[in-house]
């Protein structure tokens, strides 16, 4: 059997951002494998785009910000183009517009009004396939669908891999069934067109067009926040293109490609990163969780750790959480309480009675 001292499954966002981070920081073996390749499925349907969150300064929106500014700075210092122009998010609808004027009394980011919406300067998007392979360039890649896994003095994969830590990015695809993470699928997809369209900056409105990127366009949206069996075809492009003609004329083009998956998201919109709980022992020996007291401590299940649940957001919402498990795994330093698995299992515990 092979032996690593660190092996993470899936090649994703997710995947890929906590592995660049463990690599280099420390001198670990590592492998990451998945199953369809790097950066495929969601994450090569993902339109990479690099907004900010318009909304009243919630704890989630200066999370997405926050995590969005720290993105651009890490791309940039890891030569990634951004293509940083700006972008202008614009009101949906008639309720949007009144949303709109109470959300600048709070924004922490500059802005400029224009054109009845938001300019921000900060806004870019990245080549999804691109980001991933730079992220893996000096980690060992493995192209291997995991079916077992079993746990005894350290994890054994497939009867073939021994690993002492694993770290789950699996996206919305779970391999192992954690009772209290609940994960939200969100379909989404992306096309790309060859087009003159000329664009000063990105737009979001109903759905995010980017500028143009050497002849092409990108035009990415998430449709359905449920399960769907569809695949991508001309009749959702133009659904795209036609909520891109809401926002700008677009002159003749032609379908570049088209992509689709299903992201993954979680019920309170936080990236999950953390240890995962050990549930049973936890409760067994303080079943008083279930009626809402705060346990004078969790068990884990050793070394097992995940990443997910990033959402629409997760070329940046990941970069900027893997830094924290990273920390976590190599340092024991504490995860923030609103993305540690703690929170999840505390909500969930509670309603095991009801």
């Amino acid at each position: 059997m092979e032996n690593y001292d660190i092996v993470v499954i899936g090649a994703g966002i997710a995947g890929s951002s906590i592995a660049y981070f463990l690599e280099k920081n420390s001198n670990l073996k590592i492998l990451i494998v998945d199953k369809v390749g790097i950066s495929q499925k969601a994450s090569n349907a993902a339109g990479a785009f690099l907004f900010p969150k318009v909304g009243f300064n919630t704890k989630y929106t200066k999370f997405v910000n926050d995590a969005l500014l720290y993105s651009f700075d890490f791309y940039e210092k890891l030569g990634i183009k951004t293509n940083k122009n700006g972008v202008l998010i614009l009101p949906r609808d008639e309720k949007d517009i009144q949303k709109f004027q109470e959300y600048k009394k709070t924004f922490t980011l500059n802005y400029i009004e224009k054109e009845g919406g938001f300019f921000f300067k900060d806004g870019g998007v990245v080549n999804s396939i691109e980001v991933c392979k730079r992220l893996l360039q000096n980690v060992e890649f493995r192209k291997l669908e995991i079916t077992n896994i079993k746990k005894e003095e350290h994890f054994i994969l497939n009867n073939s891999l021994i690993t002492k830590k694993l770290i789950l990015a699996t996206g919305w695809e779970s391999i192992i069934d954690i009772p209290y993470i609940k994960i939200r699928p969100v379909w989404g997809e992306r096309i790309e067109i060859k087009t003159k369209l000329s664009l000063n900056h990105h737009y979001h409105k109903n759905c995010s067009v980017s500028t143009n990127l050497d002849g092409i366009v990108k035009i990415g949206a998430t449709h359905e926040r449920r399960w769907s069996d569809k695949e991508p075809n001309e009749i959702e492009a133009k659904i795209l293109i036609n909520k891109a003609k809401e926002i700008t004329k677009i002159p003749e083009y032609s379908i570049n490609s088209m992509k689709a998956g299903m992201r993954a998201g979680s019920l309170d919109y936080f990236p999950i990163i953390g240890n995962i709980i050990d549930t049973k022992k936890t409760l067994e020996k303080y079943p008083e969780i279930k009626k809402g007291r705060i346990p004078k401590e969790i068990f884990y299940i050793e070394n097992l750790f995940i990443i997910n649940g990033g959402g629409g957001r997760g070329f940046s919402n990941y970069i900027y959480s893997a830094k924290f498990l990273s920390n976590l795994i190599l340092n024991n330093s504490p995860i923030p309480e609103f993305l540690d698995t703690k929170r999840l299992f505390i909500k969930w515990a509670r309603k095991l009675d009801n």
